[in-house]
């Protein structure tokens, strides 16, 4: 709904605008048309390529969350993928499970005496219930957060790069990464004797504030 009706402000709005500026310049109201025309037609592209746009988007979500698209018998739209979700009427493939620790001597059971005591009994965690039905599949809501968790790593990574690839420090000492830095000469160059001093003094004046 809400791209349609961009496509209908932008097709009117780029309409009268066509129109205005062919009457304007050629005084010919047939010119004036046919600018209206353009108009429409480029508010057309518009809507195209932002609906394939969110399309690609929708798929690639519901590809990640092991959805199947068939279900949707075609109107893949936002509305209908939170609908779905919410009747829960989607197929949901196997997902990775949440599972306890392997440590074969097991968790004590949270007693306090002493971490350190040898003489202290093991309790196997197989006596217990503290994991008990923590062995399942994944949410839906577990499911979207992890997607989130990845693709914002993934970002990240790439603004790191970029600020490394950006960095003129590194760029001046001939290296790539920040880490590299430690091979060069650029600390030998840049060494600042006071510089534990001025640390100090502007924690000082931040405490005080």
């Amino acid at each position: 709904m809400a791209l349609r009706k961009r496509w209908l402000i932008l097709s009117f709005s780029l309409s009268i605008l066509g129109f205005g500026i062919g009457y304007l310049v050629f005084k010919q109201v047939l010119i004036g048309f046919i600018g209206s025309l353009v108009g429409q037609f480029l508010a057309i592209v518009d809507y195209i390529d932002r609906r394939s746009t969110a399309n690609k988007w929708i798929e690639e979500m519901l590809s990640e969350l092991h959805i199947d698209i068939d279900d949707f018998e075609g109107a893949l739209t936002l509305e209908r993928v939170l609908e779905q979700v919410n009747m829960q009427t989607i197929e949901v493939e196997k997902n990775p499970v949440r599972t306890r620790g392997k440590d074969v001597r097991g968790f004590t059971g949270g007693v306090l005496e002493s971490d350190l005591d040898e003489q202290q009994a093991i309790r196997p965690v197989s006596k217990h219930d503290v994991y008990a039905d923590l062995e399942q599949d994944l949410t839906i809501a577990e499911q979207v957060k992890a997607e989130a968790d990845k693709r914002y790593a993934e970002h990240a990574q790439q603004r790191w790069e970029e600020a490394e690839r950006n960095d003129p420090d590194l760029i001046e000492a001939g290296v790539t990464r920040l880490g590299d830095l430690v091979t060069t000469d650029y600390f030998e160059k840049n060494q600042d004797s006071k510089a534990i001093s001025k640390l100090t003094s502007d924690q000082s004046s931040s405490d005080e504030k």
